[in-house]
């Protein structure tokens, strides 16, 4: 009897043993998991560049296209910005009365208010209303950067946003080298469209403030739409 049960507690003790053995190997196992996913984690935040901010003045050339349920063509215009006057101008070709003209339209959003000038030579039309539509110009205070990219074979940092109070999907890529836009993907999933603008021959300076006014002569004449 003294033999079977110290067998017993011998046999006790060994599945004792060896439980405890598993439980220390799966702690260990949990822990080391832990570790490495902390290091990949910190990793990528190491690697994460400071969040972009949008240019407080430039001027670019800029390729929009458009996909989905809207109709309307690509564009290629030159635009300029200004934040302290708080003003955008588009130059580019633009049809008026099925007749294309060089066209400049100037946005004042202090007033909320557009100006689009058509030039043939020899003439003048000018036109004037409340702003229709929107100029994209990120905050990026709740964008997530995701890594890099390449566009038009040059490294670019990748950040994206999901409004979904708004239905928005926004992706911003931005150059590496001199952290200004390259691309601008927006997604307007209500409506089942989108649009990408693609910038060129970027320059970061600030341009002559009366490039932001419609002249004398011609605004005296601009009509209301």
């Amino acid at each position: 009897a003294y033999e079977i049960s110290a067998c017993l507690v011998g046999s006790e003790m060994c599945i004792r043993d060896r439980y405890q053995r598993r439980v220390r190997g799966s702690k260990m196992r949990a822990s080391l998991i832990l570790v490495f996913f902390s290091i990949f984690i910190l990793s990528v935040l190491a690697q994460a560049p400071s969040r972009p901010t949008w240019p407080s003045y430039f001027s670019a050339s800029v390729v929009v296209h458009h996909e989905g349920a809207t109709r309307e063509p690509s564009r290629y215009f030159r635009w300029y910005y200004d934040s302290v006057q708080n003003k955008d101008r588009f130059d580019g070709v633009g049809e008026w009365h099925s007749e294309f003209y060089r066209s400049a339209t100037i946005f004042d959003h202090t007033i909320q208010r557009e100006w689009t000038i058509y030039y043939q030579p020899g003439t003048t039309v000018c036109i004037y209303r409340t702003i229709n539509g929107t100029v994209p110009k990120p905050n990026f205070s709740n964008f997530i950067y995701i890594g890099q990219a390449l566009v038009n074979y040059e490294p670019v940092y990748h950040w994206i946003e999901n409004d979904r109070t708004r239905g928005i999907a926004i992706q911003y890529f931005e150059s590496v080298k001199y952290r200004e836009p390259r691309r601008i993907d927006i997604s307007f999933e209500r409506e089942a469209r989108s649009e990408s603008w693609i910038f060129f021959e970027f320059d970061s300076c600030a341009q002559d403030p009366e490039l932001y006014n419609v002249p004398y002569p011609i605004r005296s004449t601009c009509n209301a739409i």
